[in-house]
């Protein structure tokens, strides 16, 4: 079947959706997501990712940063209702494993799924990570295609 046939049309290489099916299978609320990673391109590029996905993106550059989103310094109540935190493992001054065990002791953050992501090949780096608290683990590069579908199968996972 040609895709004439199927109904699809596709312009400059991409395609088009005239049924409007991609706005159906989002979510109806977007996932909340928070990002942190050093490394500024990749910022950019995976919360793109996600945000063209429907998910609210807030970016942090450094655990410092994201301690003060999640304000995790003051013990008090959750900064927002994230559905998901994406840390990078390496990062200098407060690792990303030190950024989830922060996170896992703060009361309110207790079911909060926390995705590792990063370029290390270091298994004994992901395995502390991930007993630290993290709830899953990307390895990088991602993947554009499959990105944020992977994170939503992620947090539906941490959620049982």
């Amino acid at each position: 079947m040609s895709k004439a046939a199927a109904g699809l049309t596709f312009r400059e290489g991409v395609g088009h959706d005239p049924a409007g099916l991609a706005a159906v299978t989002k979510q109806a609320t977007p996932m909340k997501i928070l990002l942190v990673d050093d490394d500024e391109l990749f910022l950019e590029f995976a919360a793109t990712m996600l945000r063209a996905d429907g998910a609210a993106v807030e970016t942090c550059a450094s655990a410092a940063e994201a301690i003060t989103a999640l304000h995790l310094e003051d013990g008090g109540q959750p900064a927002q209702d994230f559905d998901a935190v994406l840390i990078d493992i390496v990062m200098p001054e407060v690792s990303g494993t030190e950024l989830c065990s922060l996170i896992r002791g703060h009361g309110g953050y207790g079911d909060l799924p926390v995705i590792m992501i990063s370029a290390t090949r270091d298994m004994s780096l992901i395995d502390q990570a991930l007993t630290a608290g993290g709830s899953s683990y990307i390895q990088k590069p991602i993947q554009a295609a499959t990105f944020a579908g992977e994170i939503r199968q992620k947090i539906a996972e941490a959620r049982g």
